[in-house]
């Protein structure tokens, strides 16, 4: 029999918390014998939620006998979540981002920070990020960008319903400027803790908008709102990844031109 367990979600944005109660209880009921913490984090915690686009984030912590090898969650346990995570309306998130983890920390990634994430049941099992963490790992992640990334060429080569829709690739892109962003401000501002804890519009302004990667995020900032929620407009997606594009492709000129692209 399950034990009984309450779900704190007050350090989510209002508009978050129903649906956070609501997968908090499913990843519990089928999980709980191997129960570690859950933690919800990104744009609900932080806000600047872009409706139809953003997602829900939460990382699903639990003991090693929950894996059938490194972080690969047991199937019968997957099945079960998915039963019932299916039975939950995201809106107005696009949708419901769910990671089990054991707890170890992948090459290039960092703890936790302060301020983006909310614990809501069990604890934390991961040390919180530093500031000279996150510019390390800001550093190490544009030594390696690729501006324009294999799936964008590819998926504009697709078209039709499942993995030909064009949306998939927007989506995609917007999960890789995004973090860009905010490397980039780490190192331009340092105090990365602060700058990862901002909406994504306070951390365009921190990149003034008479340089190349202002202008250019900028540019993709007013795209995709354009674009999302409705997504029904080729023309739109299409102007999401160029300016997406243009944006991460000012951002490697700019590391080139300050020897990170240099580093190992």
């Amino acid at each position: 029999m399950e034990k009984e367990i309450s779900f704190d979600v007050s350090g989510i944005i209002p508009e978050a918390q129903a649906i956070a109660r609501a997968v908090a209880r499913v990843y519990w009921r089928h999980a709980h014998p191997w129960f570690v913490g859950l933690v919800c984090f990104g744009s609900a915690v932080r806000g600047g939620v872009i409706p139809g686009a953003s997602d829900l984030d939460f990382h699903l912590y639990l003991q090693n006998e929950a894996f059938v090898s490194n972080d690969i969650l047991r199937l019968d346990l997957g099945l079960a979540i998915q039963a019932d995570l299916a039975q939950i309306d995201p809106g107005p998130f696009r949708y419901i981002d769910g990671g089990a983890e054991n707890g170890t920390l992948p090459e290039g990634h960092v703890g936790p920070i302060p301020g983006m994430y909310h614990l809501i049941a069990g604890k934390m099992p991961l040390a919180e990020a530093t500031d000279d963490q996150l510019y390390n790992q800001a550093r190490w992640a544009l030594a390696r960008l690729t501006p324009l990334p294999p799936f964008v060429s590819e998926g504009l080569l697709h078209h039709g319903h499942g993995r030909g829709q064009i949306a998939l690739t927007v989506r995609a892109l917007c999960q890789v400027v995004w973090p860009v962003l905010y490397q980039v401000c780490c190192l331009r501002h340092g105090d990365g803790r602060r700058v990862w804890r901002l909406p994504k519009q306070d951390v365009i302004s921190l990149l003034p908008g008479v340089e190349p990667m202002g202008q250019a995020i900028r540019a993709f900032h007013q795209a995709v709102w354009k674009y999302y929620p409705l997504e029904n407009s080729v023309p739109e997606a299409l102007k999401v990844i160029e300016t997406g594009v243009g944006f991460l492709q000012t951002v490697v000129d700019w590391a080139s031109a300050n020897g990170i692209r240099s580093e190992p």
